[in-house]
């Protein structure tokens, strides 16, 4: 049988080195075997929970902007991917996403003319504007500063419970690595039925679809559920059954993405998962997942020496694996053989934004387009 519950871990236990065994063997089961954890206890590493509190409330008071005033900061002004997407305008595995979102970065400057396209990806946020939302700016920053030093640690943690040094992922990183994160609010039934303004062509009824079903790109991925929606986040596990994650307060969803399967050789599972339009009269679902990337240079960088014993768990895995999973749209994998690591991202992002690829880079999204 495949996995039938999202695991908890708690990492004090890994804080103690009578229990940080213990710790490591159920992040390997976590990392092989399902792709997803609950992760609790992390405040003396990462952000506490007067500081998700702020984040959450500045998530709130972004969304009820006036439209023009998010308007002001949408993504279509960016070459980089960043900024406010409104309901609707996303699409994965070929259906509508029905949330609206901002996405912002640790903060960098435009890569140069003459650089590889994909870094283009990486650069300046867009901000809305401070007169609106005084507190906004401030408030991300450091929740990407404090997510960031969790991810940095959590890493090395990762290495050690598939049995390599704790370091062994460093040199993936450059210095100032730019993270990723979102704010994103997901109505609910009753609340899309009322929005008058939005085109209700691929209805939220035929597909019940907050996101569509995908993998991750990035190397790990935490998510705060900031409301108090139980039935939302689900992860299908190796047979097809959809598993759906309990909301936890305070504990962060970590996921594998498909950078990390790419550079741990398969070890580390990148599992579909997907969110469903909350049910009617449950109220918006405020989600703010951080996403950890790698150098979007690292090329010809898989993990070397992973044990035997580590090879035979995965190889038990995809024995279980069913070749029936849902269809997950087309998404680039990456293949860090043949290419950087940032090809196969900037290609998703351009095939998930297309307005913003017809502004910014028509020829790729035409290349994009006749892949897919």
């Amino acid at each position: 049988m495949s996995f039938q519950e999202i695991p908890v871990l708690d990492l004090r236990l890994s804080q103690d080195p009578e229990t940080k065994p213990k710790f490591l063997l159920q992040l390997r089961n976590a990392l092989i075997n399902v792709g997803f954890l609950l992760l609790t206890n992390y405040e003396a590493i990462g952000p506490s929970k007067e500081e998700l509190e702020l984040i959450k409330n500045q998530s709130f008071e972004f969304f009820k902007l006036p439209q023009e005033v998010k308007a002001g900061c949408e993504m279509i002004h960016s070459p980089h991917f960043l900024g406010y997407t409104r309901l609707a305008n996303e699409i994965t595995a070929l259906h509508t996403d029905w949330r609206e979102q901002i996405d912002l970065a640790t903060e960098l400057p435009a890569p140069g003319k003459d650089e590889p396209i994909y870094r283009n990806i990486e650069g300046p946020n867009l901000w809305p504007d401070g007169e609106y939302i005084p507190n906004f700016k401030p408030t991300v920053l450091n929740h990407i500063t404090r997510m960031t030093n969790l991810a940095t640690e959590f890493r090395r943690l990762v290495c050690e419970s598939i049995g390599l040094p704790k370091d062994a992922m460093d040199n993936y990183f450059k210095e100032n690595q730019q993270c990723k994160m979102k704010l994103i609010a997901y109505p609910d039934f009753h609340q899309l039925e009322n929005k008058s303004a939005v085109s209700l062509d691929d209805t939220p009824n035929t597909a019940g679809q907050g996101c569509g079903p995908h993998r991750d790109s990035d190397l790990l991925t935490y998510i705060y559920q900031a409301t108090d929606h139980t039935d939302s986040l689900q992860v299908q596990n190796f047979q097809g059954k959809w598993i759906t994650v309990p909301n936890i307060p305070n504990a962060l969803v970590v996921n594998n993405g498909q950078t990390l399967e790419a550079i741990s050789k398969g070890v580390c599972k990148a599992t579909i998962h997907r969110v469903l339009i909350p049910k009617a009269g449950s109220g918006t679902r405020i989600s703010i997942p951080f996403f950890q990337t790698i150098d979007l240079d690292s090329y010809k960088v898989s993990l070397k020496d992973i044990p035997q014993d580590v090879l035979d768990i995965k190889d038990e895995r995809d024995r279980k694996i069913e070749d029936w999973a849902v269809d997950v749209g087309f998404q680039y994998q990456p293949d860090v053989e043949k290419h950087p690591v940032g090809y196969a991202v900037f290609r998703n992002r351009i095939k998930s934004h297309q307005d913003v690829s017809a502004k910014w880079y028509p020829q790729i999204l035409k290349e994009v387009l006749a892949e897919y």
